[in-house]
């Protein structure tokens, strides 16, 4: 039973993803034989689901001639036949992207949501198939990809993890507050455009040792608080720190925001982490997980309920030290302000779901500020 396989195939990737324009699942393109012999075309327990692009060939003279159909599926030479053919596939695939980096750029392209799907799905194989996902990275130009084990060779020798953003397009996340202490802090950040790319990195979890971090994670903002701390250290005293609201006015306005807000926030803090926005979301529930809740409650009608989220506010920001003297003078202005800048933080978070519920209030505030000029 663990004798060698006698093994022939022609496969190949076509030029074209037949699924791309939205058609249905492609089938099945790799057809069995033995001794060339016909047993099964576009045989269905040949390949991994993942794998289904590729299509060819493959004659193997270990196989009886009278294959039952539930061997075919359940069998175990054919499970060792998935399980080499596979494996060769994922060896080659490694060995072309080496040779040539920029034909197996475009090959991703075309092809590199079935690749994503096999990190999901293929546990058996998985950190072989991880070794060819491309993505592109704040250290090169847009457009240009790079595989992760270049992201761990480039790694400063005291960088934990590797870091990625999930964001729709590159600039949005080169101009996102998630982003902005990491490139102030010159680390490098993967930027993930795909909607399974989240998927993916939950289900990889880590890469040759290294942690995969969302730059908008709580184990992200750890790191930036230490890296904050650090930095303060070795600046010492802030020229901007007569700017900031003192501790007691912190905890005065952090308080008040916190009634403000409702539900919708479980705790209201200042951040630990450099950046140049009034305010951030952290600890909420991602873009790619609100879009499946939706879809899982399909025409039901009912508003997905948003987990109560923490809000961190930048005490040195001049709109949070406007809105500390605002409260106290015209509160209900200053809460209509608060409330768009929740709203701002959800939309740098990309989990405001309707933008339009806020229009009233942003004009309430343009005529407030309209009628002071």
């Amino acid at each position: 039973a663990d004798g060698p396989l006698s093994i022939r195939s022609i496969l190949y990737a076509p030029t074209k993803n037949p699924e791309a324009m939205g058609f249905d699942r492609v089938k099945p393109g790799v057809s069995l034989y033995s001794r060339k012999v016909l047993i099964m075309p576009n045989a269905k327990g040949i390949l991994p689901e993942w794998l289904r692009f590729v299509q060819g060939v493959v004659d193997s003279e270990d196989l009886p001639l009278n294959l039952s159909r539930e061997l075919l599926q359940n069998g175990p030479i054919i499970a060792r036949l998935k399980s080499i053919i596979a494996s060769r596939i994922i060896k080659w695939l490694q060995e072309e992207s080496r040779k040539d980096v920029e034909k197996y750029a475009k090959f991703f392209n075309t092809f590199g949501v079935y690749i994503k799907e096999g990190v999901c799905q293929d546990l058996e194989n998985q950190k072989e198939i991880a070794k060819l996902l491309r993505f592109e990275t704040s250290g090169n130009e847009a457009g240009k990809v790079i595989a992760l084990n270049e992201y761990v060779e480039r790694m400063p020798s005291d960088q934990k993890h590797i870091y990625y953003f999930c964001t729709p397009k590159r600039h949005l996340g080169e101009d996102s507050p998630y982003y902005e202490p990491f490139k102030k802090h010159g680390t490098e950040v993967l930027f993930l455009h795909h909607p399974l790319d989240e998927f993916v990195m939950g289900r990889l979890e880590e890469f040759e040792g290294k942690r995969l971090v969302s730059v908008d994670s709580e184990d992200a903002g750890k790191e930036l608080k230490r890296w904050n701390e650090e930095e303060t250290a070795e600046d010492g005293a802030k020229d901007d720190s007569s700017t900031a609201l003192t501790k007691e006015q912190s905890d005065e306005l952090t308080s008040w925001m916190l009634t403000t807000f409702g539900t919708k926030v479980k705790e209201v803090k200042v951040s630990d982490r450099y950046m140049t926005y009034p305010a951030i979301v952290t600890e909420f529930d991602s873009p790619a997980v609100r879009n499946m809740m939706k879809m899982m409650a399909g025409d039901s009608g009912n508003d997905i309920p948003q987990r109560p989220c923490v809000v961190e506010i930048n005490a040195k920001d001049p709109i949070v030290n406007g809105l500390y003297g605002l409260k106290s003078k015209d509160e209900e202005l200053a809460r209509k302000i608060s409330q768009q800048l929740l709203d701002n933080a959800f939309i740098a978070a990309g989990i405001l779901d309707d933008p339009r519920n806020m229009l009233k209030r942003l004009n309430d505030i343009i005529v407030a500020a309209v009628d002071k000029s």
